[in-house]
């Protein structure tokens, strides 16, 4: 059998997993943030797009599996700073086909379960969409408190930090000497 390509700039609506697995097919392309409703909602607005690289088949073990990649920076509120966060996502998909729950339950672990009946076609753009919201952080935040000075912030109680002229032992030197002066 030889694998079935499907490649365009824009990805398809609809897409038949079971089938694109027994064929080997992949498919390739960009689908717009903006074009994906529940993340919209999450994020608040969306610019750009997401790349994506999937391909389906079946493994040694006769499961048939979608996997591939997706490629998108959103930009979000840090939740510690509330200034704006970009934030690349470098997503790793790797599902494997499920026609109910019991089926599911059996996948091994290093599949993800995509529960669609036989014969059945989900959207491309929810399945992209589920992956992202999926990858998105709990609470989103600069992992490096540096950018967050940047935007103005410093921890309640605190002189905001002076990142030029930072004194590291200062903060100690006055801690002591106001214990000195206590006791």
């Amino acid at each position: 059998m030889i694998p079935r390509l499907m490649q365009t700039l824009l990805l398809p609506r609809k897409i038949h997993p079971w089938r694109m697995a027994a064929e080997c097919g992949s498919l390739k392309g960009r689908l717009a943030l903006a074009a994906l409703p529940r993340l919209m909602v999450i994020l608040g607005h969306v610019d750009g797009e997401v790349a994506a690289t999937l391909s389906a088949g079946h493994d040694a073990q006769g499961i048939r599996f979608i996997q591939g990649s997706l490629l998108a920076e959103v930009e979000w509120t840090c939740q510690r700073c509330l200034g704006p966060l970009r934030l690349p996502l470098d997503i790793e998909v790797k599902l494997g086909l499920a026609r109910d729950e019991a089926a599911a339950s059996r996948l091994p672990g290093e599949y993800e379960p995509l529960l669609v009946p036989e014969g059945g076609s989900i959207a491309v753009a929810d399945l992209i969409e589920d992956e992202l919201l999926l990858a998105l952080p709990q609470i989103p935040r600069h992992e490096d408190l540096r950018e967050c000075v940047a935007h103005g912030y410093h921890q309640p109680g605190e002189p905001a930090l002076d990142l030029k002229n930072r004194q590291p032992f200062a903060v100690l030197a006055t801690m002591l000497q106001d214990f000195q002066r206590s006791h």
